[in-house]
């Protein structure tokens, strides 16, 4: 399917799921659009059909489902968007990061897998070490603001969720740290959705 407009997905995919026996369907496409989600979301929950989307707009993730939908969406694994950032951060020749996590589940295996593409590669990677904050005991964010101030690395990974993001992001704005001279890359299968956009 070449054409992901919201007219000619349903055409397409009600006359595939009309003319053949199918048990289930795998979709992937390129768009960036929350729009396909709720469109196979709706197909699934009018035929029955199970729906698993894998990449692009269709893996943005959905909530709440159609009742009745049998529609599961599956995003990029953390160590694809880490091999992904790795690629990007060696075009732009930024060897020179540091890693901040919270404790969010999963974040023992990012920090591993941060190590193996650094230890594994011939580019001469400047790690300056893991920062694993604590942000349940610092409701003013007071102790967050002096450790990433602490920080020198001005290219930062951040591993957490997404309301963790925005309260990481919020402290930041205010210590003159999310600004021009730092460059965040945020990673995490919990980021997307669209229904409501964070403030900083």
């Amino acid at each position: 399917l070449n054409d992901t407009n919201p007219r000619s997905l349903i055409v397409r995919l009600c006359d595939v799921l009309s003319s053949l026996r199918i048990h289930g369907v795998v979709f992937e496409d390129d768009a960036r659009s929350d729009a396909v989600a709720q469109i196979l979301d709706f197909l699934s929950a009018q035929t029955a059909v199970p729906i698993v989307a894998v990449n692009g707009g269709a893996a943005i993730v959905l909530t709440p489902k159609e009742k009745g939908s049998t529609f599961l969406q599956l995003g990029s694994s953390t160590e694809q968007q880490l091999q992904v950032i790795f690629e990007v951060l060696e075009e732009y020749d930024w060897t020179s990061f540091a890693v901040l996590t919270t404790f969010f589940p999963g974040y023992e295996a990012f920090v591993a897998y941060v190590e193996v593409l650094t230890d594994s590669s011939f580019i001469g990677w400047e790690h300056r070490g893991v920062l694993t904050l604590n942000l349940t005991d610092d409701p003013e964010g007071i102790r967050l603001r002096r450790q990433l101030r602490e920080l020198s690395a001005q290219i930062r990974l951040l591993y957490c969720s997404r309301e963790e993001a925005e309260l990481i992001f919020s402290v930041a704005q205010q210590a003159g740290l999310a600004g021009p001279g730092y460059i965040w890359f945020v990673v995490g299968t919990t980021l997307g959705g669209s229904e409501r956009l964070p403030e900083h």
